[in-house]
């Protein structure tokens, strides 16, 4: 039960709202419905995802015009006629482990980037990070391959960029909007730094939903101070 819940984004935000547990404002987008109702609703910027969605497949985040909301209801709409949409949080993304209702760890998450050097094309960047070793396919190896899609097209449109482009030396360039690690994204270990007030919450939600190993999301500015102190 608890799984199905939580693979059901509204269930479980119903569930933990009514808990007290600070969660993004949002609503949902049936079958029939435009994107009109989630700009009245939620305002800008927004993230619109499917509402069963995993691993930030059809995913789209900073929202902030009717064009780029139009062509991101029809990307979340190919794994699912209902979506959600809801505010956009700013700050860095956290993934907490918890495990029969007791923190175990947690990760600062990185999206897929890439630095430049001043000489080279991002795609020749993306093909050398590529070639770690420690980057597979799947969830084969700890980190994944990246791959060039149209939610990397939209981040490079969004600055002016192409493939072809060549960053300054240092500039830090995202290539996916989220920062799963099976889109390519990299993580760094914060366990050290979680407040007891957030571990306290982190295992309060796992008991709530009910999952006995329990990864939860957080999108705030750290994990150093309370989450319903820090926005």
């Amino acid at each position: 039960i608890a799984v199905d819940i939580a693979g059901d984004k509204e269930e479980t935000k119903n569930l933990l709202s009514a808990a007290e547990v600070p969660v993004p404002k949002g609503i949902i987008l049936y079958s029939d419905e435009t994107v009109q109702r989630a700009i009245d609703a939620v305002g800008y910027p927004f993230v619109i995802k499917p509402i069963d969605g995993n691993h930030g497949k059809g995913a789209t985040t900073n929202i902030t015009s009717y064009v780029q909301a139009a062509k991101a209801l029809e990307a979340a709409r190919k794994y699912g006629r209902n979506v959600i949409c809801e505010k956009y949080i700013t700050g860095f993304d956290f993934r907490v482990l918890v495990v029969n209702f007791k923190f175990i760890c947690a990760a600062l998450r990185t999206p897929a980037a890439v630095t430049g050097d001043g000489q080279h094309s991002i795609q020749w960047l993306i093909d050398e990070t590529n070639k770690d070793p420690r980057r597979g396919y799947g969830h084969e190896k700890v980190l994944t391959q990246i791959k060039v899609d149209g939610f990397t097209q939209k981040m490079l449109d969004d600055k002016g960029y192409s493939l072809d482009t060549i960053p300054a030396k240092g500039e830090l360039v995202l290539v996916k909007p989220t920062a799963n690690l099976s889109t390519g994204g990299t993580s760094t270990d914060v366990t050290d730094e979680v407040h007891p007030v957030n571990i306290f919450l982190a295992e309060r939600i796992a008991r709530i939903i009910g999952l006995d190993i329990c990864g939860i999301d957080i999108m705030a500015a750290d994990l150093k101070s309370p989450l319903n102190e820090n926005g």
